[in-house]
Order: structure tokens, then C-alpha cells, then sequence
């Protein structure tokens, strides 16, 4: 089920070698924009502002609030067994270019097939952002045990066999070749957090996921307070229960700052009357 596996690709990765290519003018645009708070030349605030990060991409979601991994799909064994590792043990073995590679690219150190990370969102975080989140990462003392490897369950082999998503490499290409609208530099702020954070769930230009989530272009139902409180709040305008998003909310973007957020709301309602 595509929910469950956007659910475990909470945790940030991507593709191919920055350093090998010259960014896209897109890319290239955002690394200059950034999260609140990621431009500091205080270390404590800068590891404060990578552990917001490390909530607002996902890492938190998936492997936990702990970080040394849970399973992911514990309530939908038909599915399988979606491990999250226990990212607290992993990291002495990664220096800090394999781990861009892993969290930025969706490449581990070892260059095996890699699935449920996501990566394809986690290639557009720009690098004042992912510094903090390293520098908060490398504070994480080692705890907990090694997690099993991820088992497939025939609802995992359907979905693959239909096309709904890949291993980190093909997720990684289709979202490079397919995001949210530019709509110039007064939505950029809003519009790298979409990239960021909501596509992880709401596919590559927020178009959504069938049977699984919504064109976000469902904004324009929403008034700005409305939306504005299902981003802090997790409510929905007619029902208070949105299920995952709501959850994502409480977890997730109730850790947005006023800015942001109000960055995001514009965005979306812009993004509704975008030409097409």
C-alpha cells in the first residue's frame, strides 16, 4: 500500500553525485533558501535547528523519536515488514560524504538496491539545512539494537509490479523530473518546503497519489485560516481526523514557524490558481 511505504520514507535521500554534475538552475535556486533558523554561527543553535529538521523531513516519523528504528508497517502485515534502521548504530560507519550520499542521494555505502527512504524529496534540502541536520545527527549517541531487514509482503509486490513507486534511484529521477510549480521568488520559501516536506507524500508536483492522497490543489476548499490550522492543529475543515495527515501535522509540520507556515498556506492557495 503506497501509504504504508510513503510512511517509512520519512527519512531523506536521493540519487546521483552532486558533486559529479552541475546543478539545475531549480536546484541551484534553492540552496540559497532555507528552513528558519538553519543561518547561525552558534553550534548549539544550529544542532537545536537540525533537530527540527530531523521531525520536518521525516527522519523522526519512520525511524523514531529515538531514531533507532521501528516498524513502520506493524499494523499492515500484508504489506510486510518495513523495518526503519536504527539510524543511532549506523551512523559511526558512515563519515560524512557517504552519509550525504545516503541521506541526500539514496545511496548506502555498501551500493546495494535501497527502498523506502526518501530520497526523492531529501534531494532538494539545500545545505544550510542538511548542515544542521548532520550536525545534530552526529550528537545522537548510539543506543538501542540493529533492526531486521525489511520484509516484503504480497501488498509490497503488488504495488511495485503497478508501477506506484521504486527503489530510492527511479523515486529520485521521477520527482527530479517532475516539481511543484515555480511561481517566481515571493513563493519560494513556501514552495521549498513543499518540496521538502509535502511531496514526500504528495507526489513529485503535489499532484497526489490515487487511492492514497490528494492534489494539493484541495487548498483552494481550504480558507488560509483553515489551512493554517490543519498545519498546526491536524484538523481537518469538515472531519478533525485526517487519518495520516493528521498525524503528520501534530508530528510534523506542528513544528513549522508562523513564517513558514504562512509561507506554505500562501504557496498552496497560489499553486490552485496556477496556469495550466
Amino acid at each position: 500500500m503506497r501509504g504504508m511505504m510513503v510512511l517509512l520514507a520519512l527519512a531523506g535521500l536521493a540519487g546521483c553525485d552532486q558533486a559529479e554534475r552541475k546543478p539545475s538552475t531549480i536546484e541551484a535556486k534553492l540552496v540559497a533558501i532555507t528552513y528558519d533558523g538553519a543561518i547561525t554561527k552558534d553550534p548549539a543553535a544550529l544542532v537545536a535547528h537540525g533537530e527540527r529538521m530531523a521531525a520536518m523531513l521525516g527522519c523522526t516519523g519512520c525511524h523514531g523519536k529515538n531514531l533507532q528504528g521501528q516498524n513502520v508497517t506493524d499494523g499492515d502485515p500484508n504489506f510486510g515488514d518495513m523495518n526503519a534502521s536504527n539510524v543511532t548504530l549506523a551512523l559511526a560507519s558512515y563519515d560524512d560524504p557517504a552519509l550525504d550520499k545516503l541521506i541526500r542521494h539514496g545511496v548506502p555505502k555498501d551500493g546495494r538496491e535501497f527502498w523506502f527512504m526518501a530520497a526523492e524529496s531529501h534531494q532538494f534540502v539545500g545545505d544550510q539545512d542538511y548542515a544542521a541536520l548532520v550536525a545534530y545527527l552526529r550528537t545522537v549517541k548510539p543506543a538501542g539494537k540493529p533492526m531486521p531487514p525489511i520484509r516484503n509482503g504480497p501488498g509490497f509486490e503488488r504495488d511495485v509490479a503497478a508501477g506506484l513507486f521504486g527503489n530510492t534511484i527511479e523515486m529520485v529521477r521521477r520527482f527530479k523530473a517532475s516539481q511543484p510549480t515555480d511561481l517566481g521568488p515571493t513563493h519560494a520559501l513556501g514552495r521549498y518546503i513543499a518540496m521538502t516536506s509535502c511531496t514526500e507524500c504528495h507526489n513529485s508536483a503535489l499532484q497526489g497519489y490515487p487511492d492514497f492522497t490528494p492534489d494539493l490543489d484541495i487548498a483552494g476548499s481550504y480558507s488560509a485560516a483553515e489551512l493554517t490550522t490543519l498545519l498546526t492543529t491536524g484538523e481537518g475543515k469538515v472531519k478533525k481526523d485526517l487519518g495520516l495527515m493528521t498525524q503528520t501535522a501534530k508530528h510534523r509540520f506542528a513544528k513549522l514557524t508562523p513564517n513558514e507556515r504562512a509561507a506554505v498556506v500562501v504557496y498552496l492557495k497560489a499553486r490552485v490558481d496556477r496556469p495550466q
